[in-house]
């Protein structure tokens, strides 16, 4: 009986197989999931990026594919950032390492090395459903996964100097994401992140199947040191992303991949993932209390792609 969860021992059974298979496991039922989602095309132009040729999201594809991230050449407008930070200051977010009440972020006194914003309160900004319906940015993921993509969820969080040494908590270690069976993610880097604030750092090409060191698969779903990834990858292969607020890059985040520790000031990034498939990791629905008229229409005429908001 198909319920809609995926059992705790279904996830880890993922992850296990992946871990076995080198990822080809992945792959082969992707292949028969994709196969039976609907097909769809670009309806419209992006308000954002109104001159853009949605055809350079073949482009972006053909880099995706090969390397498993690609900077854009666009950037969120400056408006639109200023928007996001502000509201990454007046909402409450939740500190590590417990993450069991919510706080006003203070930049100013900093009390942990991450503070996460809820993704439903995400899902209820105004300007992140802006990007959320944004149709270039859906056709980036529709063209890499293949097939009409489901939005999965946003996460938005600040990053800070607070330890100034790797935390496995904020992901700060080389690893590989699996909540599911296949995924994209878009980043915004929401303040300019330079090598002392926090770049994010991968290794290009690790994302294809059967490239991954069979012995550091052995350790399972595990946080990596660099010194480990140093012996199988050439050195030309260690990218890090520094760019300034309002970038965007887009990832396969199967690529080993990790945060730096800040050795001063903050980051804030806005992430936001796609996939084909809901098994693996069970995250709420989003409960929608503040919207506009537009979104609400926009999820009622992409149901496929917004079956995760549930309005009120």
């Amino acid at each position: 009986m198909q319920t809609g969860v995926t059992p705790q021992e279904g996830h880890t059974a993922l992850i296990d197989l992946f871990c076995r298979t080198n990822g080809k496991f992945n792959d082969t039922i992707n292949n028969k999931i994709i196969k039976s989602a609907p097909k769809t095309n670009p309806t419209s132009t992006s308000k954002l990026w109104n001159s853009i040729d949605l055809n350079y999201s073949n482009e972006l594809n053909n880099k995706l594919e090969k390397n498993g991230y690609v900077d854009f050449k666009e950037s969120l407008p400056k408006e639109l950032v200023d928007k996001i930070y502000n509201f990454a200051l007046k909402n409450e977010t939740r500190m590590a390492p417990n993450y069991d009440k919510k706080v006003l972020f203070d930049p100013t006194n900093f009390q942990s090395e991450i503070y996460r914003f809820d993704a439903n309160d995400l899902a209820n900004s105004i300007e992140i459903q802006e990007l959320i319906m944004d149709p270039f940015l859906i056709d980036v993921a529709r063209k890499y996964l293949k097939s009409e993509p489901i939005f999965d969820f946003p996460a938005m969080w600040w990053s800070t100097s607070f330890l100034k040494e790797a935390s496995a908590e904020a992901a700060q270690l080389y690893h590989f994401d699996l909540d599911r069976i296949k995924w994209l993610k878009i980043f915004f880097y929401i303040t300019d992140v330079n090598e002392n604030t926090g770049p994010h750092c991968y290794i290009e090409g690790s994302h294809i199947s059967g490239t991954k060191p069979k012995e550091i698969l052995k350790k399972g779903y595990a946080r990596i040191q660099d010194e480990e990834l140093e012996k199988y990858y050439p050195k030309d292969k260690f990218k890090t992303i520094c760019a300034p607020a309002g970038s965007i890059f887009a990832g396969d985040t199967k690529c080993w991949h990790k945060g730096t520790p800040l050795k001063e000031g903050v980051r804030l990034v806005l992430e936001f993932e796609y996939t084909t498939s809901l098994f693996g990791a069970n995250y709420d629905k989003f409960i929608m209390k503040n919207y506009t008229p537009e979104f609400k229409e926009f999820c009622k005429n992409n149901s496929y792609y917004s079956s995760n908001f549930i309005f009120e």
